[in-house]
């Protein structure tokens, strides 16, 4: 049989794989000779993942070749890098923070930082075994990367020359996997614990010289509030970029599950500000307003996702809106000003209803642990006005612990039982969402669960990645699969697209 061409070229690899629109006719060159970045994560600081370009669009996304692959190393398990591009340049991080500039065309190298990162450390206390590095930050010539152990670094963009490098946080206690969000002379970022009575914040950072400006708990001291004197509870992570609305100085921030993750003997109740969707002042890191999305959470429900802005038409008036979604399988949208419920989504994915609570017998939940809607990065369209959402169907059998177990491993106590994938083949699917009413306009199932992120065009068209190995591009009004070459790896970023030279590219991670 013959070999697919995507096969011939990565296998055994991690790649990001570009690829550009098949020799675009003369006219199309000329049309359009500059270059598009892709300078955020989300593309613009909305973090809308939708791009104007449409060169590739219905009619040409199937003449789609590949331009270039940079394999990122062979035996990983998790690449969930969104790269940028910023003048021509491509920023990418590995799964051991380094920093890779290359040629965004060619994909010809420029330069590499290797940070020096203690991994040991936070693994041996019970952390994250698997990191991950979902990209960096890009502003004013410079390059802010956030690594594992919780160092917040500044490299000159040009030569990926270390400028300054300060430690956020306590690096046994906490970990880091996103990038912070540059805003007004300032750098956002999250951050998120391992358990065992770890706190989420928000931090504030100075862009020039890394020094603190505030931190923002999501959760209450220790003996306060909900939160167990014991030190045992917990949670509230942030992890994935905040959004700054920069037109009204508002930073919104998605947070996780309450700890521990499976039992809530010692936080019984809604546990606020987890699971939900906060709004700070961004100069001061005062709280505006909160809504909180699972109450009481016993099944790792986080709000995991970077909030969306949008402006949509409620009641007859031009509104501005925050959504974010649930690993529940819902998505929300709020008055961005007021926090007000406007809209909220159906139950996606494959659900039991009623939800089990978690036993030592350990029934099966649905979802499981890893959510419906993921910390996936759902992508708008204001040509369609819809929303998309990548998620999957994986069910788990969350066994908690009984009041009498002991001798468990710290992490096992932090999570408070153990999770395990059910029965079954699991899954994904992308729902396209009218946020203005909350109903679902299409739904298209995939083998493979979609956890990656989406991205949408003026072409018309949304790209999405599954775990079965295939790169998808939908119609974006119909949901007709239009294109799914086999890459032979699971995706776990978010596409991105830009033009060079007038040759329009899409950029993907897996």
């Amino acid at each position: 049989m013959r070999v697919p061409w995507w096969r011939r070229i990565i296998r055994g690899a991690i790649v990001v794989a570009v690829l550009a629109a098949y020799q675009p006719v003369r006219a199309e060159r000329e049309a359009a000779r500059g270059n598009v970045d892709w300078p955020h994560i989300g593309n613009t600081t909305n973090q809308q993942h939708f791009s104007t370009l449409h060169q590739i669009n219905s009619a040409t996304v199937r003449r789609l070749r590949l331009a270039w692959s940079l394999a990122e190393g062979p035996n990983l398990t998790l690449f969930e890098d969104t790269p940028v591009v910023v003048a021509g340049i491509m920023y990418l991080t590995t799964t051991t923070d380094q920093v890779i500039a290359v040629r965004a065309d060619t994909g010809r190298r420029l330069w590499t930082y290797t940070p020096t990162v203690d991994f040991l450390r936070q693994m041996m206390s019970g952390g994250v075994v698997q990191p991950v590095n979902r990209g960096v930050e890009v502003a004013n010539g410079h390059v802010y990367l956030v690594t594992y152990d919780n160092q917040l670094i500044s490299l000159d963009a040009a030569t990926g020359r270390l400028e300054w490098r300060v430690v956020v946080a306590d690096p046994i206690r906490y970990y880091e996997q996103s990038p912070p969000t540059y805003q007004g002379g300032l750098l956002f970022l999250g951050e998120a614990g391992i358990g065992l009575g770890v706190r989420g914040f928000v931090a504030a950072f100075d862009a020039r010289t890394g020094r603190l400006r505030w931190r923002f708990h999501t959760v209450p001291a220790p003996g306060h509030g909900w939160m167990s004197a014991k030190g045992r509870t917990g949670g509230g992570d942030v992890w994935m970029p905040v959004t700054v609305d920069a037109a009204t100085g508002i930073l919104y921030a998605g947070t996780g599950n309450p700890t521990p993750d499976l039992v809530n003997r010692d936080r019984p109740g809604c546990d606020q500000w987890t699971d939900s969707t906060l709004a700070l002042d961004a100069k001061s890191g005062r709280l505006l307003w909160g809504r909180t999305q699972v109450c009481p959470d016993v099944w790792d429900y986080d709000s995991g996702q970077s909030p969306m802005l949008l402006s949509l038409r409620w009641r007859g008036k031009l509104t501005s809106a925050v959504g974010e979604g649930s690993k529940a399988g819902r998505y929300w949208i709020f008055n961005a000003r007021t926090g007000a419920t406007l809209t909220v989504s159906p139950f996606l994915g494959t659900q039991t209803m009623p939800r089990p609570i978690p036993s030592p017998r350990g029934p099966r939940v649905c979802p499981g642990i890893y959510g419906s809607l993921e910390y996936s990065p759902p992508a708008y369209s204001p040509r369609s006005g819809l929303i998309y959402l990548p998620g999957l169907n994986l069910c788990t059998l969350d066994r908690s612990l009984s009041p009498s177990s002991s001798g468990q491993s710290p992490s096992v106590v932090a999570f408070g039982g153990t999770a395990r994938s059910a029965p079954g083949r699991p899954s994904g699917f992308l729902a396209a969402l009218d946020p203005a009413t909350g109903h679902i306009r299409w739904q298209v199932k995939v083998p493979g669960p979609m956890i990656g992120g989406a991205l949408a065009t003026a072409g018309d068209l949304v790209f999405s990645g599954a775990d079965d190995g295939h790169l998808y591009a939908f119609d974006a009004r119909s949901g007709a699969i239009l294109w799914h070459p086999s890459i032979g790896l699971g995706v776990g970023g978010a596409p991105i697209t830009y033009m060079v030279h007038g040759v329009q590219y899409v950029a993907i991670a897996a």
